[in-house]
């Protein structure tokens, strides 16, 4: 694999020891987790685990730091270099969390990482589904996406307290109705959603809703990372495709939802 620019990143990279890794993976998480919804805060705890020690077949664990030019710390990683006796398995580098806060910290370590010698195959996870490593590559192919799974459930309890805690990509007024809620009957009926880029106000109405939409489908679609238009073909939501677009447009978000933990 290749970059597609040669432009060397601003910064500086340092391969350290496990307690500055502790540092470094609270601050950087810390700036990252304010730009990318779904993220959650740390434990305090969350990376007492790193330590410098090698054990068994996996090989010990390295830890990767990136600097801006001013010597703050805006980058992080941890990766392994397992051992096998086996040919065919030899040669795969493991990054087990990487994590930037910069475009600078975020190429950078992907720079080194993919040059490591008598490395054949890097293997990363978890990450995001719009990673940008892809686009960054002479050829977008040579990474493959081998194992999905989702890591966030979204259960609203609240319609109306939900609806207006967060805000919305495009402006725009829908009236949303919710046929059923066994668990919670109180969020039935029609709730008229104002929202956008500043904020939202969510009242319940008597009038005729331009979308029917089940409650599981309206929690799928809460992070941002979900297609109306996917749902409604799916028949998760029912109304006029101008409003199936519209709903799309509001609650979409850039970058898509990721929760680093896995909980």
């Amino acid at each position: 694999m290749r970059f597609r620019s040669p432009r060397a990143p601003g910064g500086s990279l340092e391969i350290t020891n496990a307690a500055t890794a502790r540092h470094a993976w609270r601050v950087v998480h810390d700036a990252v987790r304010m730009t990318r919804v779904g993220e959650l805060s740390a434990a305090p705890d969350k990376w007492s685990d790193l330590d410098d020690t090698s054990a068994g077949p996996d090989g010990p664990r390295r830890y990767l730091v990136h600097r801006d030019p001013d010597g703050s710390i805006d980058g992080v990683a941890n990766y392994r270099l397992p051992w096998s006796p086996r040919v065919e398995e030899a040669g795969t580098l493991v990054v087990e969390g990487l994590q930037a806060a910069s475009h600078d910290a975020y190429r950078a370590m992907w720079r080194l990482l993919l040059d490591f010698d008598l490395t054949r195959k890097i293997v990363a996870a978890p990450r995001p589904s719009d990673e940008p490593l892809r686009w960054m590559l002479d050829n977008p192919r040579a990474m493959r996406l081998t194992r999905q799974s989702d890591s966030l459930w979204i259960r609203l309890l609240d319609v109306r307290a939900a609806l207006e805690a967060r805000t919305y990509d495009t402006g725009g007024a829908l009236v949303l109705g919710i046929e059923s809620d066994p668990m919670c009957p109180g969020n039935e009926g029609s709730w008229r959603l104002d929202g956008g880029p500043d904020g939202a106000v969510c009242t319940r109405v008597t009038t005729t809703p331009d979308l029917v939409i089940s409650l599981q489908a309206l929690g799928s679609l809460y992070l941002g990372g979900m297609s109306a238009s996917l749902l409604a073909s799916a028949g998760r939501i029912h109304g006029d495709r101008k409003f199936i677009s519209l709903l799309s447009r509001m609650f979409r978000t850039d970058p898509e939802p990721f929760n680093t933990f896995v909980f």
